[in-house]
């Protein structure tokens, strides 16, 4: 039986919100949240950018976008499976 049972008094979101079931975040969880909120709008800017400067035309800004964020998620999950050291 699990340690903590749904009371009535509670709902369904806090007993979600404010259980301590040991899954708490961790600094890693913050930084890789914070790497995809800051990264999402730098990469559109630097797509933008690339086309402004004249590195490739209009159309290949979202391509540009796109490789930007696999790259990125790419190393941000090669990383952190080298340091969990699996």
């Amino acid at each position: 039986m699990p340690k903590n049972t749904p009371q009535r008094e509670k709902t369904v979101r806090e007993e979600g919100t404010y259980a301590s079931h040991g899954d708490d975040p961790t600094l890693a969880g913050y930084l890789s949240s914070l790497f995809l909120v800051v990264s999402v709008p730098g990469f559109i800017a630097a797509a933008y950018g690339g086309h402004w400067i004249g590195l490739y035309a209009y159309s290949a800004i979202v391509p540009v976008f796109a490789g930007l964020l696999m790259a990125s998620l790419a190393v941000a999950f090669a990383l952190m499976h080298w340091l969990t050291g699996q």
